[in-house]
């Protein structure tokens, strides 16, 4: 059971209560209003002392509506203005923060170059050691790191210190090549956006290319169960009802595209896509497109073969740039969900993504985006600080209070992100239940198609 929900829109503070308190005095302000109307008006004669007072009483209510539509008022500009001061403090911590790591790149080259040869004939001894040890001692080394780590990876503290230090690493490598810390926070994200982390997941992507592991290769796309005789299975499928109903259908990276076809009361046609996550045991660069090759693509900004394979089945279910659609997608499927719906090659309607490391993909189009996420998941600060985003994002605790947390990276599973988007469901906050109330809701049920995807693999030889 997970708790702790915080809800915001966009990368800045969540706002939420302010703006339920300015609705409340704005609701006490129409109350007071209907009240004044049913004061009749003021008489003369013998009822003239009893109509002053009700005529006082009538201005006295007046005055009380002037000062809550004003309190409200003022509220709602207060809560605009801390928005932006936030934002621009945010801004100006992340220039100063770059210009900081790229002086201490500058210094790390300059050690560097005087500690390079104690350091590679150290590193030269620890290999040689490593080496030696039987393949067993190695095994049971390793297997003893990793209970050990599993704590500390999932410490929201530690994630959040990640985050930030992903997105400074490009600092950090344009300070070690010599380019000045003032002109690094210029070129970096925090000004012209020359270099960040797409910049060096785009060189991890080549070098995993070059090595025969491209993220980008070709992939072919089947529904499942299709053979010679049949074009695959559908089956009727009622329409998803809540987050939770979402999550819940995502599927396994063993068939990772589900495509639900339903008519919408107004006999328009829609889609819901649901996009699996990151198939942790392909090899990469192998058959399986949602591999890490194809991870490691996406954040660099290219056409992953994941995500040729979503517009693959996509189009052979018949999608139109004209049909109403939905995405929503879980780690890896996330961020292909993200890309897609802001690509404006579909008609998106709603997009509903859980724990994907799509920080640096803007979402910015005139439709509900929900981002769900936990504090103790690694994997969506993976793609550094979120910026140029509207959505709405849930953040919540992935342990109940006092759960020690088990496996490499527990807050990342799908289990646990179903019984946060139920908690979600359940949110009061007012922006949250606007998001979910937008997102189509199709009246009849329909029906479900599931594909599989293949990489293409390379021909060989001459």
């Amino acid at each position: 059971m997970t708790g702790g929900l915080a809800v915001g829109v966009g990368a800045g503070v969540a706002l939420d209560e302010i703006e339920r308190l300015a609705r409340a005095l704005q609701a006490a302000a129409q109350q007071c209003h209907e009240v004044a109307i049913r004061i009749p008006p003021l008489r003369t004669g013998e009822s003239a002392g009893r109509d002053a007072d009700l005529w006082e009483v009538q201005g006295s209510v007046n005055r009380s509506i002037e000062q809550l539509g004003a309190l409200s008022g003022a509220l709602r500009t207060a809560a605009g203005l801390y928005d932006t001061a936030e934002r621009t403090a945010a801004r100006s911590v992340e220039v100063l923060a770059a210009q900081f790591a790229a002086a201490a790149g500058l210094v790390l080259s300059r050690l560097g170059a005087l500690l390079l040869p104690s350091l590679l004939s150290a590193a030269g001894r620890v290999a040689l050691v490593w080496g030696l040890v039987p393949d067993e001692h190695r095994e049971t080394a390793m297997a003893a790191i990793a209970p050990a780590l599993a704590p500390l990876l999932s410490e929201s503290r530690v994630i959040e210190v990640l985050r930030v230090a992903l997105s400074l690493a490009d600092d950090v490598a344009l300070g070690t090549v010599g380019v000045p810390p003032v002109l690094a926070g210029v070129v970096g994200e925090t000004g012209l956006g020359l270099s960040g982390i797409d910049t060096a997941a785009l060189a991890v992507a080549a070098l995993a290319s070059a090595a025969g592991a491209s993220g980008t290769a070709p992939v072919r796309v089947d529904r499942a169960g299709s053979d010679l005789r049949r074009g695959g299975e559908s089956r009727p499928v009622i329409a998803p009802g809540s987050l939770a109903d979402r999550v819940a259908r995502i599927p396994e990276p063993s068939a990772p595209i589900v495509i639900e076809r339903y008519t919408l009361p107004d006999g328009r046609e829609h889609v819901e896509v649901y996009i699996a996550g990151t198939d942790a045991q392909a090899p990469m660069g192998g058959e399986q497109p949602w591999d890490m090759s194809s991870n490691v693509a996406i954040i660099a900004g290219a056409d992953s073969s994941s995500i040729q394979a979503v517009r693959a089945a996509l189009a052979a279910d018949g999608v139109t740039s004209e049909t109403s659609i939905v995405f929503t997608g879980y780690s890896q499927g996330g961020a292909i969900a993200t890309v897609l719906a802001e690509s404006g090659d579909f008609r998106t309607t709603g997009l509903v993504t859980v724990g994907a490391p799509s920080g640096g993909l803007p979402v910015q189009g005139d439709y509900p985006a929900i981002v769900i996420e936990h504090r103790e998941d690694l994997v969506p600060v993976l793609s550094g600080i979120r910026r140029d985003t509207t959505a709405v994002i849930v953040r919540g605790d992935a342990f109940a209070g006092g759960e020690a947390p088990a496996g490499m990276l527990p807050a990342h599973e799908i289990e646990r992100y179903r019984s946060t988007a139920s908690a979600a469901d359940a949110h009061v906050s007012a922006v949250l239940r606007a998001a979910i109330d937008a997102l189509p809701a199709p009246g009849a049920a329909g029906t479900s198609s599931a594909y599989t995807a293949t990489r293409i693999p390379r021909p060989t030889g001459g």
